[in-house]
């Protein structure tokens, strides 16, 4: 049950992230949205909640996987060999961008944003699957700086900073619709507007993939993949992301909304 769990939780934000990148990136090519895209966006956030659930209501016997294959063994290799790729891979992988123009161009930023989501979701579940399942804890707080930052290990709990600014940001594009208020934002390529509300979060969306994983892996196996213990470090770098990111974005979302209701009213 603990694997299904694993399984679920990562099928349940992904169903989360994409459907919520729909609302976002369809904001200015729609006049309400549809019922389904926003239930898409509600099921994927029962499924990472019953997933916890499950994760919490089972029990992870170590013992049973002793004999089970790690290919985390087989990933640490291909990361000391230098990361080798096929030449067939990559050019898979670069064909469609290159066709794409010729249809359309929105095809093309549409495939990019595809690529730059899961390029980047891989690279942090890389970053969180190298190394040894167990490593020594490398920082220790105490006192209330150890009791804050228990709210928001993410090795405890899925629920992170990038999710629930994601959900406000979700609410408010709906709604928005829904109220008809417009929200004001450049979307059209302009780069003194390359940080708009849009884009930050969708980057966002990444982040908030990959800190769902942290708790994944920490409790149960995915992929081949066995159960590993997150260092403070790794968590720790995670969470100055979210400064970033999520700082930002919310941020951007305040400005937007208050912005929106002040030209409405």
């Amino acid at each position: 049950m603990r694997n299904i769990s694993s399984y679920s939780m990562l099928f349940g934000i992904l169903i989360v992230a994409f459907s919520g990148n729909w609302i976002i990136h369809s904001y200015d090519s729609v006049t309400v949205y549809p019922k389904a895209s926003y239930s898409m966006f509600g099921i994927g956030l029962v499924v990472v909640i019953c997933a916890y659930m499950m994760n919490r209501l089972s029990v992870y016997h170590e013992d049973d996987y002793v004999h089970k294959k790690d290919n985390r063994d087989a990933l640490n290799k291909w990361l000391m060999d230098d990361l080798p790729f096929s030449r067939w891979f990559i050019a898979i992988i670069i064909l469609p961008l290159a066709i794409a123009p010729f249809y359309s161009w929105t095809l093309l930023f549409r495939l990019f944003s595809v690529y730059l989501f899961s390029g980047v979701v891989l690279a942090g579940f890389v970053y969180l699957l190298k190394g040894d399942r167990v490593e020594e804890e490398e920082l220790d707080y105490e006192g209330k700086a150890k009791k804050w930052l228990d709210l928001i290990d993410y090795r405890k709990h899925p629920f992170n900073i990038s999710l629930f600014i994601y959900i406000l940001v979700i609410a408010s594009f709906v709604l928005s619709k829904q109220l008809g208020i417009p929200l004001y934002m450049e979307t059209g390529g302009n780069p003194r507007y390359v940080a708009s509300l849009p884009s930050m979060a969708f980057l966002m969306s990444i982040l908030m993939v990959v800190s769902t994983f942290i708790f994944i892996i920490n409790h149960g196996d995915i992929f081949g993949f066995r159960k590993a213990e997150q260092s403070n470090y790794r968590v720790m770098f995670i969470h100055f992301a979210e400064i970033i990111q999520c700082g930002v974005t919310f941020f951007l979302l305040v400005f937007t909304v208050l912005n929106a209701l002040y030209v409405y009213f």
